[in-house]
């Protein structure tokens, strides 16, 4: 009897942690690695599709866009590399950790580009969207690879496809 109850209950326990969840703007996803998902917009993490090129250091001035994804950090998650995942959860790229000036997070400056990236996730998912994990369970969720989330500089008037 006590089999059955239980069997009973755990669908609605189920059910309860993912309301709780919801109410406190944290999804939960699907992908094995990201149990615990913030998505973008969110006033943790901006997202650019492009990054700047400068003829030197922080205030030099810009030579140009490198067409490649950066996720900034306004608080600290992690110091170390990040692997992204598209929807299903394949892993489709890798990212370094970088400090970042005035972001108390740092970011994570990818190499790779934002187009490749998107395609990628477009091609096995049928979704632009990418997560990035950050520590444990913990990832954050790009909608679109190819657009920028908390920035309007640079190339963020435009989707990189």
């Amino acid at each position: 009897m006590k089999k059955i109850i239980l069997a009973l209950c755990l669908p609605l326990l189920a059910f309860a942690t993912d309301a709780n969840a919801a109410r406190r703007g944290v999804n939960v996803s699907a992908i094995a690695a990201c149990s615990n998902t913030t998505t973008l917009p969110n006033g943790s993490f901006i997202y650019k599709n492009a990054a700047p090129l400068r003829s030197g250091g922080v205030g030099t001035p810009l030579v140009g866009f490198r067409k490649e994804p950066t996720l900034i950090m306004n608080k600290r998650f992690t110091t170390s590399s990040t692997t992204i995942y598209d929807s299903k959860g394949t892993k489709i790229g890798s990212c370094p950790w970088a400090s970042a000036h005035g972001h108390a997070g740092g970011r994570f400056r990818c190499t790779m580009q934002t187009s490749a990236l998107r395609r990628t996730a477009v091609k096995n998912t049928g979704s632009a969207a990418i997560f990035f994990k950050l520590k444990g369970t913990q990832c954050a969720e790009v909608p679109d690879a190819g657009k920028c989330y908390g920035s309007v500089k640079g190339l963020c008037n435009q989707t990189i496809k």
